[in-house]
């Protein structure tokens, strides 16, 4: 009898303090919710996609790719993490290869380039009848949006604790809306419980680079283009520079404005993204002139004959930094470049603003 009384007390007392542990129904999963809270309004625009780079201490990289841009979620597992964010996806983003994505520090975004005859034979590589040994040139980069999250770590405990509450969210008492769906049958991201929120702003890496060049008797131009070397190449996007690694690239683009009442004097603008100076060089100070070559070409209003100019701007360069939506912008202006009178009717025409097919343009892809 003295048995029986002792074990219904022991089966008492189990009950009483049974009441306090977590609910049968709760299984545990070594994971938990992570939410990105991304400010894009330091970005040109709202993009159609964002990339979140995951690197955690001991194991593998990986990445996802959301069209949930500002509020994107994600499970995480207890550890020690390093990760950015990015516009779009790898292969969305137009004129840039990426590089050494597996290694946090080493990540990098680079130029895409194209083989172009005009500055092969412009730098005296090759004739203007050979087609072998062209140099490649810098595309222009799309805008590319890089916000790095500080390092962190999530501990086991902390988990534990989110699978908890996870389990209890998930279980409910009734109704968890106002539609009378059951907490069981809600989808996970409804009202569930979060373990951690971090917010990043995304900074676009990409510059602008501003050409002005001035010209008497303008008249006389038809089509105008440049090359701009020494650029970088490259910019290591958790590290917020640079590489040293360096690259030309073509300015084919322009607008004409003339500013003398008889229409001889004004000049050109052109614009293109780059990544703007090699390591990470963000003031011209001390800095040589021929650290930057800018060469200009035009083709005269008789489109035969053709002005080549070259000009040494390395300490020239007008810098501004983190302007809105851009990293930098970089601006020279040279000139004027004196163009001769033409005799009257050559079969000149009005200007253009592109690059039409000089007769020994060829611009083919090269494989990074």
């Amino acid at each position: 009898m003295k048995t029986i009384k002792y074990i219904m007390a022991l089966a008492f007392v189990l009950a009483l303090f049974g009441c306090q542990r977590r609910p049968l129904e709760y299984y545990y999963k070594p994971e938990a919710k992570m939410l990105l809270e991304v400010d894009w309004s330091d970005f040109p625009e709202l993009p159609t996609g964002v990339t979140v780079f995951i690197y955690k201490e001991g194991e593998a990289p990986r990445s996802f790719t959301s069209s949930e841009v500002k509020k994107p979620e994600f499970n995480i597992t207890a550890g020690r993490y390093k990760m950015f964010v990015m516009n779009q996806s790898l292969t969305e983003i137009g004129g840039v290869n990426f590089s050494d994505m597996g290694t946090y520090e080493n990540a990098e975004a680079i130029l895409s380039k194209v083989a172009s005859k005009w500055y092969s034979v412009l730098k005296g590589v090759i004739s203007s009848s050979e087609g072998e040994g062209l140099i490649g040139v810098g595309i222009q980069p799309d805008d590319l949006g890089i916000g790095i999250i500080p390092e962190f770590e999530i501990t086991e405990a902390e988990v534990q604790e989110f699978q908890y509450k996870y389990a209890k969210w998930k279980k409910g008492k009734g109704k968890k809306d106002g539609n009378g769906e059951a907490a069981d049958d809600a989808p996970y991201d409804k009202d569930a419980p979060i373990l951690r929120t971090v917010k990043v702003t995304p900074h676009n890496v990409v510059s602008q680079l501003k050409v002005k060049v001035n010209f008497h008797n303008i008249q006389n131009l038809y089509t105008v283009r440049a090359s701009m070397e020494s650029l970088a190449e490259s910019f290591l996007l958790t590290q917020g520079t640079t590489s040293q690694k360096e690259v030309a690239q073509l300015i084919e683009q322009w607008n004409l404005v003339k500013t003398s009442a008889d229409g001889k004097d004004g000049y050109v603008e052109g614009m293109i993204t780059t990544f703007a100076l090699p390591n990470g060089v963000t003031s011209v100070l001390n800095r040589t002139p021929e650290s930057n070559i800018l060469t200009v070409q035009c083709m005269h209003a008789d489109k035969k004959t053709y002005t080549t100019e070259q000009f040494e701007v390395g300490d020239k360069l007008k810098i501004t930094l983190n302007p809105k939506y851009y990293r930098m912008i970089m601006e020279v202006e040279v000139g004027p470049i004196y163009l001769p009178n033409h005799d009257p009717g050559g079969d000149g025409g009005g200007f253009v603003s592109y690059v039409e097919d000089w007769d020994d343009v060829v611009d083919v892809d090269i494989p990074i």
